[in-house]
């Protein structure tokens, strides 16, 4: 299994071009050098001390930022909770599910 600083690295990448924020942007605002910010998300190293900074950054929860378990799981596995999820999923939710697909074309 994947070592935790490499998940946590990953997530923050992620969460990162979520906010369209390049690393600079991110390291400056953190207040660390952008090959420190390198380092953390390739899992190089761990934020022990900017982990809240980075977050804050993010505008995100702590909880947030450990929130990988998809980037633990297999592209098969993640077809199959989809496939089962959506053959109970309510007529409401498959409305909500439908234009979450459609607006990803």
């Amino acid at each position: 299994m994947d070592d935790i600083k490499v998940l946590l690295g990953k997530r923050i990448r992620e969460l990162r071009k979520l906010s369209n924020i390049s690393q600079q942007e991110l390291a400056e605002k953190i207040n660390i050098d952008q090959r420190n910010l390198s380092n953390i998300e390739c899992g190089i190293s761990f934020p022990s001390k900017t982990l809240m900074t980075i977050a804050k950054a993010l505008d995100v929860s702590l909880i947030e930022l450990f929130d990988f378990e998809h980037h633990k799981l297999n592209p098969y596995d993640m077809k199959k909770f989809i496939i089962d999820y959506l053959s109970n999923i309510s007529d409401e939710n498959l409305k909500i599910i439908y234009r979450l697909i459609k607006s990803m074309k």
